[in-house]
């Protein structure tokens, strides 16, 4: 089920969404929003992690390239709030 507080993965470009969807497929449960308008930042794509599943998001976010990506706490309905994250 999904809640109204999650993790947001924004990119700089497109070709970096899809790398990192790519990357994370079978190893962690993504889905591909849209970017909130809230985020003004970033191609339009972004990758959506539910809160239960953010030690394994940290886990391999080393493996992405450092540069092209931005972290969200997104909390909200309707208009949610979005936090950036810096690890």
């Amino acid at each position: 089920m999904r809640s109204d507080r999650y993790y947001m993965l924004s990119f700089e470009s497109t070709h970096a969404a899809i790398s990192a969807q790519r990357h994370f497929n079978g190893r962690l449960p993504i889905s591909i929003m849209p970017t909130l308008r809230a985020v003004q930042a970033g191609c339009g794509i972004s990758l959506r992690l539910e809160e239960a599943d953010f030690d394994g998001l940290k886990k391999l976010l080393p493996e992405l390239d450092s540069e092209g990506w931005q972290l969200y706490f997104v909390e909200g309905l309707g208009a949610p709030k979005a936090i950036s994250i810096n690890l």
